[in-house]
């Protein structure tokens, strides 16, 4: 299964990378080793790696091979809704995440960017117990303009994930059951 087949990866662009990331095929190896390669990721307290907008993230499979790789091109604190059913945010302030990201023909099997892969903790180290996927959330825009929930195998996807969260500043994060996860401060 998904979580047994792959492992995260603590991947950051290179200046040269664009904001839309490509996933290296599987079989081509580093021309020449860095030693930012072997550095480890940072980590949170709470296991996860720390990211910050423009990092790239993802999924790799165990023989270390790329199958998922995205990027939050931005985030945006009480951002504008454009959906017609647009309502004010159930617990305080909405989060918008701009993502794009691909994934590999390989990809073992469909990746879930829905509510219980999201959580919030505030600027003063609470986990929010809310479920940060209100309706209010889901209602703040158009599905158009949306990163679809599930990811298939040899996807490329761009959009936004709306977070429905108690206050302006914290950090988000997104995890991988079985493998841990990612956080970005807002």
């Amino acid at each position: 299964d998904l979580i047994a087949a792959l492992a995260l990866t603590g991947c950051t662009p290179s200046p040269s990378e664009s904001a839309a990331p490509t996933v290296p095929p599987a079989a081509t190896p580093s021309s020449s080793p860095s030693s930012d390669a072997a550095a480890e990721p940072t980590t949170s307290d709470r296991g996860n790696v720390i990211k910050a907008v423009g990092d790239t993230f993802g999924l790799s499979a165990k023989d270390g091979s790329s199958v998922a790789s995205f990027v939050v091109n931005a985030i945006t604190v009480d951002p504008g809704c454009t959906s017609e059913y647009a309502e004010a945010p159930e617990h305080g302030h909405f989060v918008r995440l701009d993502v794009s990201g691909e994934t590999t023909a390989t990809l073992p099997d469909d990746l879930y960017f829905a509510s219980g892969s999201w959580f919030v903790v505030a600027d003063n180290g609470t986990t929010f117990n809310g479920d940060v996927w209100s309706m209010a959330a889901a209602g703040c825009m158009d599905q158009t303009e949306r990163l679809p929930n599930i990811i298939g195998a040899g996807e490329r996807v761009t959009g936004a994930v709306i977070l429905d969260v108690p206050t302006p500043h914290g950090v988000i994060i997104l995890q991988s059951p079985g493998s841990g996860g990612w956080e970005w401060e807002y």
